[in-house]
């Protein structure tokens, strides 16, 4: 697990980063947590088209937004100080949420081998990992070293 420290760090930086022009999310992608990054990326992006038209007043009107959407929705004007400090909450969550991943990965649950790079259960068949494709180095039991 040594890598475990830089995995951390990287995801931090590209959390933070990606969070201060409000996207979430990015640092589980470069963690190949496919799902759980999109999935805070669709959590904060709902989050802030909910937040905007619950403090419109004019996109409380649902006859408003049917009989005109388009002109209804870009005449919408909503205080940047009232939505930022719940998106930052959220983004800041998501950057804790991916960083708290990468320092402790998934452990292996059946008790066999896990992968020293991402902590994911191995296939003891293959030469490499099919989660974060390391290539892993077998060593038979009682095999002497080559020094």
């Amino acid at each position: 697990m040594a890598d475990t420290p830089r995995r951390a760090l990287v995801a931090a930086v590209l959390g933070t980063v990606f969070a201060t022009v409000g996207v979430a999310g990015v640092a589980h992608l470069y963690l190949r947590r496919w799902r759980r990054g999109v999935s805070w990326f669709l959590f904060v992006f709902g989050s802030a088209v909910g937040l905007v038209f619950a403090l419109n007043p004019s996109t409380l009107s649902i006859s408003a937004v049917l009989a005109e959407p388009i002109s209804t929705l870009t005449s919408a004007t909503v205080e940047p100080s009232a939505v930022y400090p719940p998106l930052l909450f959220l983004l800041g969550l998501s950057v804790y949420d991916a960083c708290r991943i990468a320092i402790k990965p998934a452990a292996s649950s059946d008790g066999g081998v896990s992968c020293p790079v991402c902590g994911y259960p191995l296939d003891a068949e293959l030469e490499f990992c099919h989660w974060c494709s390391s290539a892993i180095a077998w060593s038979e039991p009682g095999a002497e070293s080559d020094r």
